[in-house]
């Protein structure tokens, strides 16, 4: 079968297709042919810094058709339309995936739109669990215009949360107020922080959701109410970022990390979260933009794109 593997980390321009043996199952996984693949950011890390074992192909996200059923496996068919998610192995002609880490998927949603749903928009509702976001709170989402950050904006304004969302460019932010997005915060000559505080007249947030890290973070914590909740998903900004003990002492701040996939398989509120999204995306009321899409022969091009700035959707991959 085909695959997407690279030699050594670097630039899109490494990925590779080649041909590899077609993987067996587990007696707790799924054989799923893939349809869809979505290119997240995570692909993009891993490209850019990990080296793969020997054998391994590239990828988190993808969503496809059931070849077979391990022996311990109950509540899947062979047939059924899954989406699947494993640190490994998405840009492949065929996956095998440990059930806990796949998804139905509802009739007439389009696999490209379920492939994304486990990693953002689940990603997304596992942070506002964690950081027990309520109506009419106030929550600041750093990287608005990311993959988890549109659908945090969604997630927020259904909860009835006041939604202010940072980013780089005002064109995406402005897009995102279709999607619920109250207040944009562009980043650039001033701090989110400082703008933040001009906003609301001196007051601060309930809960901070940072996709971004390194210094966001810090300013980002500086903006929290006394007692709020700060949960961090992302780290591209930097892996190493102080931040102010004392400060988090005094303010009774209440710092997370928010890593979903080991969850699903430790946490059956984690898993169910996942099928609540893909029935709200199949009735429309929970949005995936698509930027374009590619067949996986052309998956430089596809991790091309997926850097351009200014995006707002994701990129997809075919099989």
């Amino acid at each position: 079968m085909k695959a997407v593997t690279y030699p050594q980390p670097g630039g899109p321009e490494v990925l590779q297709l080649v041909d590899v043996v077609e993987p067996s199952i587990t007696q707790d996984e799924l054989l799923v042919a893939v349809e869809a693949i979505s290119v997240e950011g995570g692909d993009i890390i891993s490209r850019n810094s990990q080296h793969l074992q020997a054998g391994e192909s590239l990828g988190y996200a993808a969503a496809g058709t059931i070849l077979a059923i391990g022996s311990n496996v109950t509540g899947f068919k062979i047939g059924q339309k899954v989406a699947t998610f494993n640190w490994r192995g998405a840009y492949a002609e065929r996956r095998a995936v440990a059930a806990y880490n796949c998804f139905p998927v509802p009739d007439g949603l389009d696999a490209r739109i379920a492939a994304a749903i486990p990693v953002g928009p689940g990603t997304a509702a596992w942070a506002f669990h964690l950081g027990q976001l309520q109506p009419g709170q106030t929550v600041l989402i750093l990287g608005a215009a990311g993959g988890v950050g549109m659908a945090a904006v969604q997630l927020a304004s259904r909860m009835g949360a006041r939604v202010i969302g940072t980013g780089t460019r005002p064109e995406s932010l402005e897009k995102l107020r279709e999607f619920g997005l109250n207040d944009a915060i562009v980043v650039g000559d001033k701090q989110a922080g400082e703008q933040v505080r001009e906003l609301l007249g001196g007051n601060k947030v309930d809960l901070l959701i940072d996709t971004i890290g390194g210094a966001a973070l810090s300013d980002g914590i500086e903006v929290l109410k006394d007692g709020g909740s700060a949960v961090l998903i992302g780290i591209l900004a930097g892996r190493n970022q102080m931040v102010d003990a004392e400060y988090l002492l005094l303010h009774r701040i209440t710092l997370i990390g928010c890593l979903l996939g080991p969850e699903w398989g430790e946490k059956q509120i984690a898993r169910d979260l996942v099928n609540e999204l893909m029935v709200m995306a199949a009735k429309g009321e929970l949005i995936v933009p698509i930027d374009s899409t590619f067949p996986l022969e052309k998956v430089v091009e596809a991790h091309q794109r997926a850097e351009t700035r200014g995006r707002l959707g994701r990129v997809f991959i075919t099989v």
